[in-house]
């Protein structure tokens, strides 16, 4: 079992970043060329553990630690320098700078310093090239949404304490192993697995303007999944069950996870046998974890401030500021300083942005009018200052990025069965025999590009048909939900007193960052579902070796069942 590199003095970490970025900004000099006005120096060290279990068997037993650095120069001033469009169209993997990120596992003091030092000299020289083509850009093109270079902001000084304590390995092991083996019972189940990953992540930040940063935090996502061929069609549809904790001591006890398997297994046996109604639009009713990710997909991300100011974004919000973007009576916000909601352990919180500025609270929409972006430390039109939502994987530029999105209802609203009335009354009106009730959203993406179609996409884990008349509901399953932001968003008709929540990892420009939604359950006039495969598949020509009873094929199948196959 590996051991983890000995932390060193984190102040002693910080004072030799301070050192090198000091010397950097006083050296670092080419004749006729511009001088680095702004410096930020960042180190990422990450101790994660992956630990994947399946049918008794640990398939994947990965300790590691991984330190990375992140080295930004701004050559030219505050009103023009190297980053243009915000940096959106930046790839830093694809640059000479991106061989020399890595950090040294033990956090050397030298070692540290001497990558620092490589990284910077091939930063600068990125920098220069890039100030050049912003220039060349202002002689060929109209820049017509482009603003100043950076904001001025205050530097700060803030320091958490750092840990080394082990994770419970063993322990951890022997839970995922156990779990897994409860699949041996279902030979009707493909490909499961008990997952568990967790990570630490210590953070140092320095900046040429004095700000001095040292945090910490704790990732866990345990994950138990499988999927299952349907009985009529032979597609693959998988069921799962995920936790998102913040703390090592948040990990459920056995009993606790076997719940998850046990939910899981439920999920894949009523999968097996679900229709799928093909294509679908009419009223739809969302949970708020579901109602979550649409928010995310259709209005957060294009609330995100760089993509009002960058070519080829096609700035759906750009110039409605003060008008109405949402029903009245429902306000959107941003606060990364959220821990925990409704016991829940909030992944998108966090102390201190990537950029060296605190995380707070970014106002965005008020009673269904426009009020605000998330904000990096790129200006936006009529906003000088950042809002503390620059964020980062660790090796792309930081930009504006949610952290913990919540959408909340004046005046409180509908209890969900109120909720199931009203939507059966909705699709009533418009002549409709069945709607729909979305209760999980696995997944979501959307195109904010100018050059692609304004539309967003839902991975549906959990939906049911209802039939309006006798509400008998059934599970369908097969489908995903489509639509474009602005007409998605304006058929709200209704919204509930809970609040359900979402995590994940969201994926834009600037990498993979933690997030979380906050969101009551929504009533839509109507809502599109598509139709996800178009693939059948047959089973396996021999059943798995754990399964094997000397039958074949679907005639295995058939005596697994219990049933006789006719004779002629």
């Amino acid at each position: 079992m590996p051991s983890a590199p000995k932390l060193p003095d984190p102040e002693a970490v910080l004072d030799v970043m301070r050192r090198e970025l000091r010397r950097s900004m006083q050296g670092l000099r080419v004749p006729g060329a511009p001088r680095p006005y702004h410096m930020l120096y960042g180190l990422r060290r990450s101790r994660s553990i992956e630990l994947t279990a399946a049918h008794g068997s640990l398939l994947r037993a990965r300790e590691s630690t991984k330190g990375r650095l992140y080295v930004d120069i701004r050559v030219g001033n505050h009103s023009f320098d190297n980053v243009m469009d915000g940096g959106l169209g930046d790839d830093a993997a694809e640059l000479e700078s991106a061989e020399w990120v890595d950090a040294p596992d033990d956090l050397d003091l030298l070692g540290l310093q001497i990558a620092l030092w490589k990284l910077t000299q091939i930063k600068f020289d990125e920098a220069l090239e890039d100030y050049w083509d912003h220039k060349k850009a202002m002689v060929s093109e109209y820049l017509r949404d482009e603003v100043g270079a950076l904001t001025v902001e205050k530097p700060l000084s803030h320091r958490e304490p750092l840990h080394e304590r082990p994770f419970p390995r063993a322990e951890w092991e022997e839970a995922v192993r156990e779990l897994s083996r409860r699949f041996l019972e279902h030979p009707e189940i493909y490909d499961p697995s008990v997952e568990l990953w967790a990570e630490r992540v210590q953070r140092w930040l320095v900046t040429g303007a004095g700000a001095e940063v040292v945090t910490e935090d704790v990732y866990v996502n345990v994950i138990v999944e499988g999927w299952v061929l349907t009985e009529d069609d032979g597609v693959y549809v998988h069921g799962s069950r995920e936790l998102y904790l913040r703390a090592l001591d948040e990990v459920p006890d056995r009993a606790q996870l076997a719940a998850l398997v046990d939910e899981v297994l439920r999920e894949l046996k009523e999968l097996r046998k679900a229709p799928s109604p093909g294509a679908y639009i009419g009223p739809a009713l969302l949970s708020g974890q579901a109602a979550s990710t649409l928010f995310h997909e259709a209005l957060g991300h294009r609330l995100e401030g760089e993509r009002l100011i960058a070519r080829g974004e096609s700035k759906t919000f750009a110039h409605k500021r003060g008008e109405r973007i949402l029903p009245a009576g429902l306000d959107v916000y941003d606060d990364p300083t959220i821990e925990r909601f409704a016991g829940h352990a909030l992944w998108g919180s966090y102390r201190v942005d990537d950029e060296g500025i605190p995380a707070q609270r970014a106002r965005l929409v008020e009673d269904g009018i426009l009020r605000g972006f998330l904000q990096s430390r790129n200006p936006i039109p009529g906003a000088a200052a950042s809002n503390g939502h620059g964020r980062s994987d660790g090796l792309q530029r930081p930009m504006a990025r949610m952290g913990t999105l919540v959408v909340e209802a004046r005046g409180g609203g509908h209890p969900w069965e109120e909720l199931v009335d009203r939507l059966c009354e909705v699709a009533k009106a418009q002549g409709r025999r069945q709607a729909v009730i979305i209760t999980h959203v696995r997944a979501g993406e959307t195109s904010t590009s100018d050059y692609d179609f304004q539309a967003f996409k839902g991975e549906l884990a959990e939906v049911y048909m209802i039939d309006v008349e006798t509400r008998r509901r059934w599970r369908i399953r097969d489908v995903e939900l489509i639509g474009t932001p602005l007409s998605a968003l304006q058929r709200i008709v209704g919204h509930g007193v809970d609040q359900g929540v979402d995590q994940g990892h969201c994926y834009a420009e600037s990498g993979s960052v933690p997030v979380s939604g906050i969101a009551p359950s929504i009533l839509l006039s109507e809502l599109e579902l598509q139709q996800k495969s178009t693939t059948g598949y047959h089973e396996p020509l021999l059943p798995p070796p754990f399964a094997d009873d000397g039958s074949r094929g679907r005639r295995g199948r058939l005596r697994e069942r219990g049933k006789r196959r006719p004779t002629h």
